[in-house]
């Protein structure tokens, strides 16, 4: 007995026992005994908190994909109906925009012109083929429209319809060489004719000519329709003049004349069915159908 007492595993023993007896009473010193336990037990059970918490952290995760997926998918589906609400606000503004400004233009070539009978149109379709800017518009015979009815904008002259169907209409515009207008410019009070070129339609243009070798037309003045034929009403204004020059022939000068209305951007026409003067024309054969 004596020689355990005297041997090195008595020793490291009393060691232990005396470092366990110095945390006691530092223990009891700062927080009571009761802690001892407590953070011993803090020690095995911490590391299986922080497990746990990790999991629950990653299941959350996991869900909250789902739950974010159904609340993406809902906050989309209103978002995609509210885009279609703005469209159709924006179709019907559109659409008031442009029944207005029609009504505008009515009013105005009401006013100007009482004689005038009238039915507006739209353009439906235009020929690429074309390179006089001919189009097909909505309305035909069904609607009162005949073969050399004259077409206008609130603007002035842009052509005469050439074929009619029951519900259609193609019209030939001043750009074409097809299209032959009397025509006066309101200054010098000279006249000529409207006729269109190959050369000039490609620039958007068109050409008054047979105007006499002394005229005095200048750049800017204003050519409006003669109205002497009986096809078209008087003093619809047709466009500008851009230049004046001699005719090869040095007998007549014509202008080049910028048409008051950009032919290739017409969307909404007017075709005059009725006006004072107008002549009682019968229809070409085969122009109608």
């Amino acid at each position: 007995m004596r020689e355990f007492f005297k041997s090195l595993r008595f020793k490291i023993i009393l060691a232990v026992v005396a470092v366990i007896l110095g945390g006691m009473l530092y223990a009891a010193s700062t927080g009571g005994l009761a802690t001892i336990p407590e953070q011993l037990l803090s020690y095995v059970v911490y590391p299986i908190q922080r497990a746990a918490a990790s999991v629950s952290d990653g299941i959350s995760e996991f869900l909250s994909v789902f739950l974010d997926a159904r609340a993406n998918y809902e906050e989309n589906i209103a978002l995609k109906e509210q885009i279609a609400e703005y469209r159709k606000m924006l179709v019907d503004y559109e659409d008031t925009k442009t029944e207005n400004e029609r009504l505008k233009e009515i009013t105005g070539l009401k006013e100007l012109n009482e004689d005038f009978e009238f039915q507006p149109a739209g353009v439906i379709a235009r020929d690429p083929d074309d390179r006089f800017g001919s189009f097909t518009i909505d309305i035909g015979t069904l609607h009162g429209i005949s073969v050399r009815d004259p077409v206008v904008t609130g603007a002035g002259l842009i052509g005469y319809v050439s074929k009619v169907g029951p519900t259609y209409a193609q019209v030939t515009t001043i750009l074409s060489p097809d299209c032959n207008v009397g025509a006066m410019e309101i200054r010098t009070k000279d006249t000529g004719n409207i006729t269109g070129t190959v050369e000039y339609a490609a620039e958007g243009l068109t050409k008054f000519e047979l105007l006499p070798r002394e005229t005095e037309v200048l750049e800017g003045d204003i050519v409006v329709t003669a109205g002497t034929s009986g096809l078209f009403p008087q003093n619809l204004v047709v466009g500008t003049v851009e230049e004046v020059a001699l005719e090869q022939s040095g007998i007549t000068r014509y202008a080049v004349i910028r048409p008051v209305t950009e032919i290739s951007e017409v969307k909404n026409v007017f075709v005059l069915t009725d006006f004072l003067g107008k002549a009682n024309l019968q229809e070409e054969s085969g122009a109608s159908e």
